[in-house]
């Protein structure tokens, strides 16, 4: 009877609950790194290949048109 007693004590002691988890406080400012040139120079290549895409499709577009 006691190791029961023992064993409940044990399950209610475990299920009881925890304090909730800190608020995680703002990142830490963004540094400059030796990679920062490269990440930019990659940006404005992708915006250059999306306004070459653009122009493609409506060039593609224009020579749909003039065709019907």
């Amino acid at each position: 009877m006691s190791g029961l007693v023992y064993a409940v004590t044990l399950v209610l002691a475990g299920c009881g609950g925890s304090e909730p988890a800190a608020q995680a406080s703002d990142p830490p400012p963004r540094r400059e790194t030796v990679f920062d040139p490269m990440t930019s120079t990659i940006g404005r290549a992708q915006g250059v290949q999306q306004t070459v895409d653009e122009q493609a499709a409506e060039q593609r577009r224009r020579i749909e048109d003039a065709g019907r």
